[in-house]
């Protein structure tokens, strides 16, 4: 009967503690080190790299940055406006080839990641499933999302 006490008392301090069995909780002398072993956690999970189309905005923002709008400075004569025209005009040509090319961007995502949380003093270890088993697609329904399954305590 004493033991069933015991046991009892045990589990309603681990519930009324906020302990949960479902996370990994490592205790370490300081912050720096705490980081040190969230981070070198967070490197040992997968990353994937998959390409994206970027959107009309992004497109057209960097083809501007490759390709300045031309400017002129003075259209003092017919034969300058007609210049500035014909550069503009070479330009339109430049951008509607651009934008025909549907431009996509690599984008990197790491199936680990570490957050701080100062009022705890821990790092919380999340990780998306879906990365880590390598079942990830850009799909609705297949990305999965990042679940907290470690702490980092200092």
């Amino acid at each position: 009967m004493r033991w069933l006490k015991i046991l009892t008392s045990t589990l309603l301090v681990f519930a009324v503690s906020g302990f949960d069995l479902n996370n990994e909780t490592d205790f370490y002398p300081s912050k720096k080190v705490a980081f040190e072993k969230c981070e070198d956690w967070k490197d040992k999970g997968n990353v994937i790299v998959f390409k994206t189309t970027i959107n009309i905005a992004e497109e057209a923002s960097r083809f501007t940055v490759e390709h300045p709008v031309p400017i002129s400075a003075s259209f003092d004569t017919t034969t300058a406006k007609l210049q500035h025209a014909e550069r503009l005009y070479e330009w339109n040509k430049l951008m509607q080839t651009f934008l025909i090319r549907h431009p996509t961007k690599s984008i990197k995502v790491n199936s680990r990641i570490c957050e701080y949380e100062h009022k705890t003093k821990l790092f919380l270890g999340y990780e998306n499933k879906q990365i880590q088993e390598g079942a990830w697609k850009d799909e609705n329904g297949k990305r999965g999302q990042m679940v907290k399954v470690k702490s980092f305590r200092y």
